[in-house]
């Protein structure tokens, strides 16, 4: 599995995600300032950024939710609240 990947919204670059090799998630890094309350954010996955950069793109914001709403399911995280 590739340890970077772009993520696009919409045929528009959103940012890229990048694996962090000690927790293997992945560190989403913005591309634009319409993408900047992800930036920062760490995902189980690709698709779970791209999945945060969709709702940026639909509401302008993100849902209030935990963090964890984000990630898919069954990704093999351990999770506890």
């Amino acid at each position: 599995m590739p340890d970077a990947y772009i993520i696009e919204v919409s045929g528009r670059t959103a940012g890229i995600v990048a694996r962090d090799p000690h927790s293997n998630r992945f560190n989403f890094f913005s591309a634009s300032s319409r993408f900047n309350a992800i930036e920062g954010r760490c995902f189980s996955d690709p698709l779970a950024a791209e999945r945060a950069a969709r709702l940026l793109v639909k509401y302008g914001s993100l849902p209030q939710r935990h963090e964890t709403e984000y990630f898919r399911p069954n990704a093999g995280m351990d999770r506890t609240s």
